[in-house]
């Protein structure tokens, strides 16, 4: 038996240049890459990347480009294919783009993309956190902070399923409310 074949999507749609983000209309810009052309240019002078944006299998696109697939990739869980078939790109070209833009933006900026240890979260600040937390009442005293009630829904549990369910979300969750050290 011979082997099977899988087909390969076809590359289609149009390049994205200054022209034809230009040409969108600015709803249209902001569903596909949650920016508008002057967000996306601006943001992509503010964050030196490097024009043309060359991957290590030489595949090369224009600044722009690079930061409108990386933000058109993380705009939807659609596949690369979706994406192949509207952006004249190859899944590789474009899988490549976003990984490799990923990684320099990473590396360009990462003193401030990092945690705050230095500062706002040292072990010495949180320690401060939680007696202030503590001298106002709460009976634990490893509490550094509150947030704004983060639900994770879970499955139906076996046991205290009427203080797992959430009325207000129609689903059994639990939530988490306070950080601790």
């Amino acid at each position: 038996q011979p082997p099977r074949m899988i087909p390969r999507p076809q590359q289609g749609g149009t390049r994205i240049t200054h022209a034809w983000l230009r040409a969108l209309k600015p709803e249209d810009c902001v569903w596909r890459f949650r920016l508008t052309v002057q967000e996306i240019i601006d943001l992509a002078a503010a964050l030196e990347i490097p024009d043309p944006f060359i991957t290590q299998n030489r595949s090369s696109f224009d600044a722009v480009e690079a930061l409108a697939l990386l933000c058109a990739r993380f705009r939807s869980a659609a596949e690369m294919y979706v994406l192949c078939l509207i952006y004249d790109r190859s899944q590789c070209a474009i899988s490549e783009c976003v990984n490799e833009l990923v990684e320099y933006l990473d590396n360009s900026w990462e003193h401030l993309l990092g945690c705050d240890e230095e500062h706002l979260l040292h072990p010495v600040q949180l320690r401060d956190y939680a007696d202030s937390i503590a001298a106002k009442g709460s009976p634990l005293v490893s509490i550094i902070g509150f947030i704004d009630c983060t639900i994770r829904r879970i499955c139906h549990p076996t046991w205290f399923q009427r203080q797992a369910y959430n009325g207000h979300k129609k689903y059994h969750a639990l939530k988490f409310q306070a950080v601790m050290l």
